[in-house]
């Protein structure tokens, strides 16, 4: 059985630059666009000015209405952290998570079987507004020592 590293923390809030879809969870996994987005993100990395490291970051903002399935379309985010708002590059996007209490739980192993680790977050933590995901390097994503920090709003 796996088990979960997890931490509550206090975090600053979140500035972000980079692209952003509104796609249903099934759709995503089927036609894999995170991997497309975050393959041009990474190439435009150079573009993104006050860019804060080369971690990459992804948003889910899920529907208030707490119906949420896997076939619902909601917000993604795909952006790496900014110290501040310069010029941004054509097609990206601006966001920001506020600052606020989190926990954070770490995935450890390939990000394909990320899914056994949102199963214990739903089990564990319920329903929440967003889900953010840090991925420290892509390139990394798909082996066993692989890492994924994911962090909910705490209760």
């Amino acid at each position: 059985m796996k088990t979960h590293q997890v931490v509550t923390m206090e975090r600053e809030e979140i500035k972000l630059v980079g692209f952003t879809i509104i796609e249903s969870l099934n759709n995503v996994l089927e036609s894999k666009i995170f991997g497309t987005l975050r393959e041009n993100l990474a190439k435009q990395m150079d573009e993104i000015e006050n860019r804060n490291g080369s971690g990459i970051y992804l948003i889910q903002i899920y529907p208030h209405e707490g119906q949420w399935t896997p076939d619902i379309p909601f917000q993604h985010v795909i952006a790496f952290e900014v110290t501040s708002y310069g010029e941004i590059p054509s097609g990206m996007i601006t966001y920001i998570v506020p600052s606020g209490r989190f926990v954070k739980i770490i995935h450890t192993g390939a990000e394909s079987q990320i899914g056994t680790t949102y199963d214990f977050i739903n089990k564990s933590f319920g329903e929440r507004p967003i889900d953010i995901e840090y991925w420290n390097d892509i390139h990394t994503l798909e082996s066993d020592d692989g890492q994924i920090d994911i962090y909910i709003p705490a209760k």
